[in-house]
């Protein structure tokens, strides 16, 4: 039975761009009146479908990302166009006006895995790691990494470094230290983990999988979404339910938390968690925070909650300010249907100039949207929303997936439907 992906929630990770994460600006696609422009329509067959996850881009310029379908193995679940692709988009050269698209790898749908849905992420010499929902030696995924080609032209090779079990499934996206340390959280598990895979001591050995912390029901949250970390490798995220806050929540009896889990200082034994803050959905605070939060401006902590807020709980921004030993949240935007946009499932970006930007699952025209948030030029006033981009589903469909920032303040995404053959599409914006 073939998914309807307009209706699937991304699971968003936060992501570790390689060396300066420079984009270049949409040139040669986007002319200087215009402010949107589709740069690739997957359109199945060998090619991705459906991409379900943001962009990462290396130092060059070039984006890269996955898609849940395409690739036309024969190998994949009843019903799919493929078992997914992980592609590169190359900006035009000098004289060029179109990206060019690379596939990169082809899931087969066995023992290399089936149905990436998170980002990618970059260690230092140019591998990539993600994540895949199914295949794999237990049929529930795998973690894997794509070596770059050793000669011009090559092909990237795929090596499965962890193969998921039924007890720990569905990652939603990784995050790498300094180390090459891949950290993640499951969604699929009972109950959900955060988990460490080290690499091997000696070039060729197996990876070692750590479970760091068990999610249970209750105060301490479920269903945790995106990890980021902090400079001494404390790990941050958010869980859409769970916490202390019983207010309005629209699809549950609890409103979601902040967690972070602090490295526990013996090595193998459980990270403790610590709840930042528990979400009410009452008086204009946020509730259900489907992506985790960002570090901008020193301590503080940003991310969206998708429902909360207005009277009609269309999700929010906020802010976690640490001081003095306790975080405080402000709730810096409230989106309104009628006027913003509304439900904002993704996390958020900052430009150099303080400026945050991100995505609405549903926009202005009823199927998603970017937008700007300009900090107040005094302090606490209120911070100035701008709709970037709207779009309909000529172009794409529900923005559910988080952005990345170019040179020039280009915006770059992923829409999950829509485009010229509805199967998704890659769109810049310039704000």
């Amino acid at each position: 039975m073939h998914v309807t992906y307009c209706s699937r929630r991304f699971l968003q990770p936060i992501t570790r761009l390689a060396g300066a994460a420079a984009l270049v600006l949409l040139t040669g696609t986007l002319a200087m009146a215009q402010k949107e422009a589709t740069i690739h329509n997957f359109v199945g067959g060998t090619d991705g479908a459906y991409p379900e996850a943001s962009l990462i881009a290396d130092s060059a310029g070039n984006l890269y990302g996955t898609t849940l379908e395409g690739g036309s193995s024969p190998n994949c679940m009843a019903g799919s166009l493929g078992c997914g692709t992980v592609f590169e988009l190359t900006p035009p050269g000098s004289g060029a006006d179109h990206w060019t698209e690379t596939i990169l790898y082809t899931f087969q749908g066995q023992a290399d895995g089936e149905s990436p849905a998170a980002p990618l992420v970059f260690d230092d010499a140019g591998n990539l790691y993600g994540t895949t929902l199914g295949a794999g030696q237990n049929n529930d995924g795998v973690i894997f990494e794509l070596s770059p080609p050793t000669q011009t032209n090559g092909a990237w090779n795929e090596t499965v470094l962890y193969n998921f079990t039924a007890e720990v499934h569905g990652s939603s996206g990784l995050v790498i230290d300094g180390e090459g340390n891949l950290f993640g959280v499951s969604q699929g598990g009972q109950p959900p983990e955060a988990y460490e895979l080290s690499p091997p001591s000696t070039p060729g050995g197996a990876w070692t999988f750590t479970v760091l912390h068990l999610f249970v029901a209750g105060l301490g949250g479920l269903n945790p979404s995106g990890l980021t970390l902090d400079k001494a490798g404390n790990l941050y995220g958010t869980s859409e339910i769970g916490g202390s806050g019983t207010g309005s929540c629209r699809r549950t009896h609890t409103c979601g938390l902040v967690f972070e889990l602090v490295r526990n200082p013996i090595a193998g034994d459980p990270w403790n968690e610590k709840v930042l803050y528990n979400f009410t959905g009452e008086d204009g605070d946020g509730a259900t925070p489907f992506s985790g939060v960002v570090f901008h401006g020193g301590n503080n902590l940003y991310g969206t909650t998708a429902d909360g807020g207005d009277a009609n709980g269309d999700g929010t921004v906020f802010e976690l300010s640490y001081s003095g030993g306790s975080w405080a949240e402000t709730t810096l935007y409230e989106f309104n249907s009628a006027t913003s946009g509304y439900r904002p499932e993704a996390g958020v970006v900052f430009d150099h100039e303080g400026n945050l930007y991100g995505t609405t699952y549903f926009g202005l025209d009823g199927e998603g949207g970017v937008y700007e948030l300009s900090p107040p030029v005094e302090p606490g006033s209120s911070w100035t929303f701008t709709s970037l981009f709207n779009a309909g589903c000529g172009v794409g469909c529900a923005t559910s997936t988080g952005l990345v920032l170019g040179t020039g303040n280009a915006l770059y995404g992923t829409m999950m439907q829509g485009g010229v053959e509805g199967l998704g599409s890659v769109y810049g914006v310039v704000p």
